[in-house]
C-alpha cells in the first residue's frame, strides 16, 4: 500500500486531485496565485523530492494536453479586432522580446565558452515564452485589455522565432543544413498554415451550420481540431504548440466568448490538464544540482539575469513607444516571462543533439520553475489592479463596440426583430454578439389624465 514511487492508476488519479483541489486554496490563503501550487508540489512530491510519483508517460501525456489548451486557448480568446487595430504594436513588441533575450542569452553562452551553435540555441532558449499567466488575465477580465492583446500577438512572433531556429540547429547538428532543407521547411510551413487558417475556418463553419449539434459532440469536433492542427504541425517540423495557437485563431470567431462551448473548453482546460501540465513542470526541478554542481549556479545565474533583463526591457520599451501605463507594463512582463513550453522542448533536443550538457539543462529547469512562479504572480497582483483602472474609465461610446439588443417581450414580435437584426448585422462583423433581454412594463401610479 506504502511502496513508493506510487504506480497505480487509481491512487495516481486520487492523489492528483488532491493536489489539485488543495494546493490553490493553500497558496491563497499565503496570497499567491493558486495556479503555482501544483508546481510545489510537483517539486516535494517529483522523482527528485519525496518521490511519491514518477514523471512518467502518463503525466507527461496529460501535461502536453494542458499546455496544447493553454496555447489553444489564448488564441480562442485573443481580440482579433483589437489584433488587427494593434498588429504593429504585437510585431514590435514580440521581436523586441525575442531579440533582447536572445542577444543577451548568446553573449552570456559565448563568455562560459559554449560552441556559436549552442549559444545560438541557448538563446532562443531565454527568447521564448509561455502564456503561462494568461488563464489569470483571463479570469481578471483582462484579455482585451490593448497592452494582454500586445503580448498575447507578440507570443506568435517569440515561439515561432524559437522553434525556427531549434529546427534549423537541429538540421545543422546532424548535417542536414542544405538547400533542400531550406525548401523542404519552408513549403511545409506554408502549406501548413494555408490547412490551419483556411481549410479548417471553412470545415468548423459547415458543421456548425449543418450538424445537428450537441454539447458533447461540439466539444469533441474542437478537440479533433487542436489536436489535428499539432498533429500536422509535426508533420510539417514545427512545435504543436503553433499549431494549438494556429487553430484557436481559426476557431476564434466561431464560438463565442461565453457561450456554453466555450465554458466546457474552459472547464476542462482548467480544472484537469492545465494543473497536470504544472505538475509535471515541478517534476523536472532538483534543487540538489545546485548544491552538487557548483558551476551550475554561474550558469543559472546568468540564464535568469538574460531573462528578466531581455524580457523586463521589452515592455518597457514597447510601453514608452506606444503610452502604456506602468500597471499595463508589468501586466505584459507577467504574461511573458514565464518559460516552459518551447524552452522545455528546445532544451531537450539541444540535450540530445549534444549541444548542451546536463548542468545547462538543470539550469533551464531551475529558471523554468523560478520564471513560472514569478511571471503569474506579476499576472495576479498588477492584473488586479489594471481591472480597477479599467473600470473607473470614463465611458466614451464612439469607443465602445457596437451592439445589438432585442426585446423578447412580445412573441408575436420577436421573430421578426431577430430577422431585423440580422439583416442589420449582416455584413459589419461586430464585435458583440446579438442580445436579447426581456423587458417588463412598470406600471404608472398616481398619473394625472389629461
Amino acid at each position: 500500500m506504502f511502496q513508493l514511487p506510487i504506480d497505480d492508476p487509481v491512487k495516481i488519479f486520487a492523489l492528483t486531485m488532491i493536489i489539485f483541489f488543495l494546493t490553490p486554496i493553500l497558496m491563497n490563503k499565503l496570497r499567491i496565485p493558486g495556479i503555482i501550487g501544483p508546481i510545489v508540489a510537483g517539486i516535494i512530491i517529483g522523482p527528485n523530492g519525496l518521490n511519491i510519483l514518477e514523471r512518467d508517460q502518463t503525466i507527461v501525456l496529460l501535461g502536453t494536453v494542458g499546455l496544447l489548451f493553454i496555447i489553444f486557448i489564448a488564441g480562442l480568446e485573443l481580440d482579433l479586432d483589437g489584433f488587427k487595430k494593434y498588429k504593429h504594436r504585437s510585431i514590435v513588441f514580440g521581436t523586441l522580446s525575442f531579440a533582447l533575450p536572445f542577444l543577451l542569452g548568446m553573449f552570456f553562452s559565448l563568455l562560459l565558452g559554449y560552441s556559436i551553435m549552442a549559444a545560438i540555441l541557448i538563446g532562443s532558449i531565454v527568447g521564448s515564452h509561455t502564456l503561462l499567466g494568461y488563464p489569470i488575465a483571463s479570469r481578471l477580465g483582462i484579455a482585451k485589455n490593448k497592452a494582454v492583446t500586445t503580448a498575447v500577438g507578440g507570443t506568435l512572433i517569440t515561439d515561432t522565432s524559437a522553434l525556427f531556429i531549434l529546427a534549423v540547429i537541429t538540421g545543422a547538428a546532424y548535417g542536414e543544413l542544405s538547400g533542400g532543407f531550406w525548401i523542404q521547411l519552408t513549403v511545409a510551413t506554408i502549406f501548413f498554415i494555408s490547412i490551419v487558417l483556411v481549410a479548417i475556418p471553412i470545415i468548423s463553419r459547415w458543421f456548425f451550420r449543418n450538424v445537428h449539434s450537441e454539447g458533447i459532440k461540439d466539444f469533441t469536433f474542437v478537440m479533433v481540431i487542436l489536436f489535428v492542427s499539432g498533429f500536422l504541425a509535426l508533420v510539417a517540423g514545427l512545435e504543436p504548440i503553433i499549431g494549438a495557437f494556429l487553430a484557436g485563431l481559426a476557431l476564434n470567431r466561431l464560438i463565442l466568448e461565453y457561450g456554453p462551448l466555450m465554458n466546457r473548453i474552459r472547464f476542462f482546460g482548467n480544472a484537469l490538464f492545465i494543473p497536470f501540465f504544472l505538475l509535471s513542470v515541478g517534476m523536472l526541478m532538483d534543487l540538489r544540482v545546485l548544491i552538487s554542481e557548483p558551476e551550475a549556479l554561474l550558469v543559472t545565474g546568468l540564464i535568469l539575469l538574460a531573462v528578466f533583463l531581455g524580457k523586463g526591457l521589452a515592455p518597457v520599451i514597447a510601453g514608452k513607444l506606444y503610452n502604456y501605463s506602468t500597471t499595463e507594463m508589468k501586466v505584459m512582463f507577467g504574461l511573458t516571462i514565464p518559460q516552459a513550453a518551447a524552452t522545455l522542448a528546445a532544451t531537450l533536443v539541444g540535450f540530445n543533439v549534444g549541444l548542451l550538457d546536463q548542468s545547462t539543462v538543470n539550469a533551464v529547469i531551475i529558471m523554468i520553475l523560478i520564471s513560472c512562479i514569478i511571471g503569474p504572480s506579476f499576472v495576479d497582483k498588477y492584473g488586479r489592479k489594471l481591472t480597477v483602472n479599467e473600470k473607473e474609465k470614463p465611458y466614451k461610446p464612439h469607443e465602445e463596440p457596437e451592439r445589438i439588443l432585442i426585446p423578447l417581450s412580445e412573441p408575436d414580435s420577436m421573430e421578426s426583430l431577430l430577422d431585423l437584426a440580422f439583416l442589420i448585422n449582416q455584413g459589419k462583423e461586430l464585435e458583440e454578439t446579438i442580445y436579447p433581454c426581456l423587458s417588463f412594463r412598470k406600471k404608472e401610479k398616481g398619473r394625472k389624465k389629461g
